[in-house]
């Protein structure tokens, strides 16, 4: 018989101001003494960011690191050693989703003592069984939802491709959403990663089998970012609308396994990381042919999907969307060749998608 679990944080705060109303009481009930903040070079040059954060934890600030785009492998291990050699019982991670994915495997390295900057690292992680991993908080500034699944994203050393660890222990202890730090994000990484939050609920509705909960919430999280995504575009600055994205987002992520496997995802993934394409922008650039070459196949998912989007049709409304947003569309933009092309989609290759039905999708998308 179907079954529902639930794989997202116990605890998500909300609302103006719940950083600094509700974070030291969450690490106390965490027992959390000694916090190291896993965050961004940018969110660091931004008083109300990492400094503001720093303020708040007061005497528990242990200390505090950055990882780059893309969460390179390197930065993780860095990570992890600060946590080490610092003392460190709790991680707070501030930013998008290469801090959060940081923090959650800079705790998988801690836990497990593997370094994930090694040759081969993700494959042995595979058999990893964690008992217990340092507590994670997370302070998302974009809404790529990162902080509300317990797998982590990083970019493998050498070869920059993109790989991950995952167990039920990385889901963060609490989230905050907090739209007086989500102004500070700049507007074209707003609205990227909010394409990332629409793409996340397209694959949730496009799983196989019965998901009344998932589905329901998926569904009102497509309308509730594209009218907040379109109010953010005509006001950056207006926290309201930067709140109604925040909660579009989490309302897009309660199947968070299964929609990162989607079609979208995998393919934006073998291009992100390996291309210097951030991964909201390859949701835009892929999703509307994405969804194009499956409509024969989830017709009813399709109707759906253009409905809470306003439109007739599912590609279209996705893809109409990103122009009004004046997001990105052409990978031609970003400098692949053939080849490149080839590589991304071979090991998607198979039965279910031939490799050159992929392979028609990126030169839609081109």
């Amino acid at each position: 018989m179907p079954t529902f679990r639930y794989a997202n944080p116990f605890v998500i705060h909300w609302g103006a101001g719940c950083v600094e109303r509700e974070l030291i009481e969450e690490l106390g009930r965490l027992g959390a003494k000694r916090v190291l903040l896993v965050t961004t070079r940018s969110a660091v040059l931004d008083a109300r960011l990492a400094p503001a954060v720093e303020s708040i934890l007061g005497e528990r600030t242990a200390g505090r690191v950055t990882i780059g785009e893309h969460a390179p492998a390197s930065s993780i291990m860095a990570a992890a050693q600060a946590a080490r050699s610092l003392g460190a019982d709790a991680l707070v991670s501030l930013g998008g989703g290469s801090p959060i994915d940081g923090a959650k495997a800079a705790a998988f390295a801690l836990a497990s003592s593997l370094d994930l900057a090694a040759p081969g690292a993700a494959e042995r992680a595979r058999g990893v069984q964690l008992s217990r991993v340092l507590p994670h908080v997370a302070i998302p500034t974009t809404l790529s939802a990162a902080e509300l699944s317990s797998s982590a994203g990083f970019s493998a050393t050498g070869t920059r491709e993109k790989v991950g660890v995952a167990s039920p222990l990385l889901c963060p202890a609490a989230v905050f959403y907090d739209e007086e730090m989500a102004v500070r994000t700049p507007l074209a990484l707003w609205l990227s990663t909010g394409l990332r939050a629409v793409d996340h609920a397209v694959e949730t509705l496009l799983v196989p089998g019965e998901h009344p909960l998932p589905h329901t919430t998926a569904l009102e999280g497509l309308r509730r970012l594209r009218s907040g995504l379109l109010s953010v575009h005509a006001r950056p600055a207006d926290p309201h609308s930067r709140h109604a994205c925040q909660i579009g987002a989490w309302l897009s992520y309660l199947l968070p396994g299964a929609a990162a496997r989607g079609l979208s995802h995998t393919l934006g993934k073998r291009l992100g990381s390996r291309h210097g394409i951030p991964h909201g922008v390859t949701s835009c650039l892929l999703l509307p042919h994405v969804l194009r070459y499956l409509a024969p196949r989830a017709p009813g998912a399709m109707v759906r999907i253009a409905d809470a989007l306003g439109g007739v049709e599912a590609a279209s409304a996705v893809g109409d969307l990103i122009a009004e947003l004046e997001l990105p569309q052409h990978l031609a933009a970003f400098n692949l060749s053939e080849a490149d092309l080839v590589e991304a989609v071979r090991p998607l290759a198979g039965a279910e998608h031939p490799l050159g039905e992929l392979l028609e999708i990126l030169r839609a998308a081109w």
